[in-house]
């Protein structure tokens, strides 16, 4: 018995020494024999590949959810998410990464160029779509490209189709063509499996459609949908063939398309949208409007449609919309935004739409209420957001200029009173205003309770006696009128006199330069906040003296000009800038913007094709100013072209100065500046010049007349870009006197840029400070300290007003200036600041000085 026992015993330990033999042989990866590829697939598989490949799983179902589709545009074909979205995966691709890397380390079996573990082209594919969803677009393509020259399999196919999603990622739609043509040799010739073949029209469908082009993007969705092997995601891509159909004017391709969604059993959002779709594609010359109307209206009645009301509405009004039934349409779009609860894009869209009908009509007061609640409502990622916002500004201006226009002509119409009718006249305003106030606080009261008591609910339901007795009773009738109100106006506070109290007013002052062009100017004159019910403050506001009357009718001409150019320059609406013009002409005659507002009529009248209108108003403008340079632009078809050709001359002087400068030829400057004296240069050019001219000076000896050149350029520019840099050097400089006498340079060329200490100027610590840095650019990049100053400021100085300046001085001496603190303790605080900064300490040594 003990002798079998040791036996048993030496078997277990022979066969234990034997199992780790085994195990250590095929732990090599340069042995390819059936334990050792046995050995490293099943490790590669089922330890690192499948921890990355759930990693990436979790990362890509996560980014899916965070995606949101927006039906109001062609959904996109891969769901990528916001950068946000891609952010919050980031941690999942890390993990991809890691154990994906970690996989090819070690089990990688590479023996003379070739792979014998089927699972490293995989981990590498894995990596580089790692490196995809991080946006390292560049990382990945160049992964992928491994793939492909190192590995003869399905995914060096896989590689093409995502390294040409890699560069429409980057824009790049040649190199992406250049890599889906060869898929499309590989797939003629056979060689995509079905899954590869899915990829590789989805990402065709992706690249025409990036670039607008929708019926070749629906032709390679068509092909690609026999192998989408997951219902869902087939059902998505038949929606976006609809759309895509729908925006190329395939109406009855879309209505197929979408029916063929409905056929699908998508899920309910999406059915319910393929039938909004089907409104939408609805084609007027086919005809069956009535069915589609009928269908949609079927659907408001039902219970579970209730959430998408708003959106049935919508569709509703498009319908009406592709019928010219404009009129129905706006009723729609209005009961859209009005039952539109949580969704605000929806309520956005509805909005934009109106703003639109009534800016074709045109109707801009109208379009600019609606205008306005679209962008309060619409995402500042919506496709067209910055158009719809710049709009929505020309419109608000207009809205401005209107409302000075016809606020003047009622307090006008107020002067023409006596005192005591003016009087009467605001007290029955304020009166009424009080009326108002108690019909609001009483239809407050009456919602309050209405909202209490939950009886009200079923008599709104039944509809009885909702079309008799007090407005603020009948809750059809206050629905319709909140809805009235914001649809009109969008969301507002809820404020007295909110349209009028502390309100802005432009009274915009338009001028034109001797270029041609129209320079706008604004002044805005702000009302001051008032009691709406003290008569006094009305009172002031009527203009009773000439002095105030000369200004109301001043406000009421500056708005009729800028109306006309708003309508000419921003909304191309030649009409209403001519009626704008004209009314000008007939109600201010001799006003300051007479002459311009002549000239513009005559370039509107000759655009407008009607010659007769233009000869009238250019002969007016040359009786009444034959002097003016329009009256010669006019008269003189030649004298624009040789005013360009004068400008034109001038400003290649100062280029030539420029040049000069750098150069060291400082005469050349000098004499290009005599000429210009006897030119008629613009004064922007002037000042440039005589700042050119004094930084000449100062590369030469003659101190007296740098500082003096400086000075003349302080006291005469101060409205042109050159003043700042010029008093900021003239303060460098600590000049005592113009009349200092001129330093020898080797005497001053140890002098330190300061306040020289004779001088007699007492040191005032309370008085404004700058910090300077003097630098030389032979040995240190003045514009790395300067942009480093500048993001300096912006973190940690963003309160302040600092102005930043970088000032050649003289030879490679450049001064970087740092102005506007009040005092020396706020200066000094700012020194130690920026000077105990880790780039600053770290530059800050030969060839920089700050003080």
């Amino acid at each position: 018995m003990r002798f079998l026992t040791q036996r048993f015993r030496r078997s277990g330990l022979l066969a234990i020494t034997v199992l780790a033999a085994i195990l250590i042989t095929a732990c090599s990866t340069q042995k390819d024999s059936f334990v050792n590829r046995t050995y490293h697939t099943v490790n590669a598989k089922y330890n690192g590949y499948f921890n990355a490949r759930e990693s990436y799983k979790d990362g890509i179902n996560r980014l899916s959810e965070l995606h949101n589709d927006n039906y109001e545009q062609i959904l996109s074909i891969f769901r990528y998410g916001t950068e946000q979205d891609a952010s919050s995966i980031s941690g999942n691709m890390d993990v991809v990464y890691e154990k994906a890397s970690l996989v090819i380390r070690r089990h990688s079996m590479n023996i003379r160029g070739n792979e014998h573990n089927k699972w490293i082209d995989e981990s590498y594919f894995l990596i580089a779509r790692s490196h995809f969803f991080k946006r390292d677009y560049t990382l990945a393509i160049l992964t992928f490209e491994y793939i492909i020259r190192q590995y003869d399999t399905p995914r060096a196919y896989d590689s093409k189709a995502w390294i040409a999603k890699s560069y429409h990622e980057q824009g790049r739609f040649d190199q992406a063509r250049r890599m889906l043509d060869m898929l499309e040799r590989n797939y003629s010739d056979g060689l995509l499996n079905e899954e590869t073949t899915a990829l590789f029209r989805k990402t065709f469908a992706d690249h025409y459609l990036r670039q607008g082009n929708y019926q070749r993007a629906a032709l390679e969705l068509g092909k690609g949908m026999p192998y989408e092997k997951s219902a869902g995601e087939k059902a998505r891509l038949t929606f976006i063939q609809a759309q895509l159909y729908h925006h190329s004017g395939e109406f009855a391709n879309a209505q197929q398309a979408y029916q063929r969604v409905l056929d699908m059993r998508a899920d309910r959002s999406m059915s319910f949208q393929a039938r909004i779709g089907m409104a939408m594609a609805y084609d007027p010359e086919v005809g069956g409007g009535g069915h589609i109307r009928d269908e949609l209206t079927d659907m408001l009645s039902e219970e579970r449609y209730r959430s998408y009301r708003d959106q049935i509405y919508y569709a509703l009004a498009q319908l009406a919309m592709r019928q010219n039934d404009q009129e129905e349409a706006i009723r729609l779009y209005r009961l859209s935004a009005e039952v539109s609860q949580e969704n605000d894009m929806q309520k956005g869209l509805s909005f934009l739409r109106l703003g639109e009908i009534y800016f074709s009509h045109p109707d801009y007061l109208e379009a600019h209420l609606y205008y306005d609640s679209a962008t309060t409502y619409l995402p500042a990622g919506y496709d067209s957001y910055e158009e719809i916002r710049t709009r929505t500004q020309v419109l608000s201006r207009i809205s401005q200029l209107t409302n000075v226009i016809e606020r003047e002509d009622s307090l006008q119409q107020l002067a023409s009173l006596t005192e005591d009718q003016q009087l009467a006249v605001v007290e029955e305003i304020i009166a009424d205003l009080r009326e108002q106030e108690r019909l609001r606080t009483e239809a407050e009261r009456e919602r309050t309770q209405e909202m209490r008591d939950a009886g009200r609910t079923a008599r709104q339901a039944r509809g009885t006696d909702q079309g008799r007795g007090w407005y603020f009773y009948n809750t059809t009738a206050m629905s319709n009128g909140e809805m009235e109100f914001f649809s009109r106006f969008g969301e507002r506070p809820l404020e007295d006199m909110w349209r009028l109290s502390n309100r802005q007013v432009m009274a915009d002052g338009f001028g034109m330069g001797m270029d041609g062009f129209d320079d706008l100017s604004y002044e805005d004159e702000v009302e001051e906040e008032f009691d709406e019910y003290d008569a006094d403050a009305y009172l002031r506001n009527i203009p009773n003296s000439e002095e105030q009357l000369s200004s109301s009718l001043n406000r009421q001409m500056q708005a009729y000009y800028n109306l006309g150019l708003i309508f000419r320059d921003e909304l191309r609406d030649r009409e209403n800038a001519i009626n704008s013009l004209e009314t000008l002409i007939d109600r201010f005659p001799g006003s300051d913007r007479e002459l311009n507002a002549y000239y513009h009529l005559y370039y509107l009248y000759r655009e407008r094709g009607d010659g007769s209108q233009a000869e009238r108003i250019s002969n007016e403008l040359i009786r009444r100013y034959p002097e003016s340079e329009y009256a010669k632009i006019i008269g003189d078809p030649t004298y624009g072209d040789r005013m360009r050709q004068k400008d034109e001359y001038v400003r290649q002087l100062y280029r030539e100065s420029y040049n000069a400068f750098f150069a060291g030829r400082f005469d050349i400057i000098n004499r290009n500046r005599e000429a210009l004296d006897t030119l008629d240069a613009s004064r922007e050019l002037k000042a440039r010049f005589a700042y050119l001219n004094a930084m000449a000076l100062g590369k030469t000896d003659n101190r007296r007349d740098f500082i003096s050149e400086l000075q003349y350029v302080v006291d005469n520019y101060h409205d042109t870009p050159v003043h700042q840099p010029a008093t900021t050097l003239l303060a460098s400089l600590g000049s005592s006197a113009v009349a200092e006498p001129a330093v020898a340079r080797e005497d001053r060329g140890a002098e330190r840029i300061g306040r020289p200490a004779d001088s007699p100027f007492d040191y005032s610590p309370d008085a404004g400070h700058f910090f300077l840095f003097l630098i030389d650019a032979s040995e240190v990049d003045p514009t790395g300290i300067t942009g480093y100053v500048g993001e300096f400021n912006s973190e940690n100085y963003s309160d302040r007003d600092l102005s930043v300046s970088n000032i050649f001085f003289e030879g490679d001496k450049h001064l970087i200036t740092i102005t506007n603190f009040p005092d020396k303790e706020n200066s000094m605080e700012y020194y130690n600041s920026l000077m105990g900064s880790e780039f600053i300490s770290g530059n800050t040594g030969q060839g920089v000085e700050a003080f």
